[in-house]
């Protein structure tokens, strides 16, 4: 035979009832955690998004001063082959 005593079902049922709603914390705990997790997320995400976009702009940024670094060689050196054909002081070379 069992002894089946009501206050053990009582204290049982509190003790279920005790750590139902400690779970039910933990979960809204968790909760909130994910919600910040989620924005740091979308944040960081944006960021990054941004940081791509700064670098590309970089890079074509350097591209067009590599470009206007060679023109601007390219012009010195035919102004320098100009000079030494004209005898370097603005003369006609000798003959």
């Amino acid at each position: 035979m069992t002894n089946f005593q009501p206050e053990d079902t009582t204290a049982r049922l509190d003790d279920i009832d005790n750590r139902l709603e400690q779970l039910g914390d933990e979960i809204d705990l968790i909760r909130t955690i994910q919600d910040g997790v989620r924005r740091e997320t979308r944040a960081n995400s944006q960021a990054l998004a941004r940081l791509e976009r700064t670098v590309a702009n970089l890079a074509d940024i350097a591209r067009l001063h590599q470009q206007a670094l060679r023109t601007s060689q390219q012009n010195i050196d035919r102004i320098w082959e100009y000079l030494l054909r004209q005898g370097g002081n603005g003369n006609t070379p000798p003959n």
